[in-house]
């Protein structure tokens, strides 16, 4: 049987860092769950460590997402990128 073992010792590479933290905002960015406040409180504890790549294509994604959702909503659409319930 193989165990995996993560230290407090031990770090991320930057590849590992950009696909974790840029994954999981995207996969986060709209849906209402507690997971997502769990997911933004550790981004903001650990964003100082962040690769500036990675911080910056968070930002844009996030810039990015919020300029989809005032669109749909100046459209009056129904589906709003950063709200996944119906009818918010």
């Amino acid at each position: 049987m193989t165990t995996f073992s993560l230290t407090l010792e031990s770090k991320m590479n930057t590849d590992d860092e950009f696909h974790l933290y840029v994954g999981a905002t995207r996969y986060y960015l709209g849906r209402m769950t507690y997971a997502v406040d769990d997911f933004v409180r550790t981004l903001v504890r650990k964003w100082s460590t962040l690769s500036e790549q990675t911080r910056s294509i968070i930002c844009r994604d996030i810039e990015e997402q919020f300029e989809l959702d005032d669109v749909a909503r100046a459209r009056g659409d129904q589906y709003k990128p950063l709200c996944i319930v119906t009818g918010k």
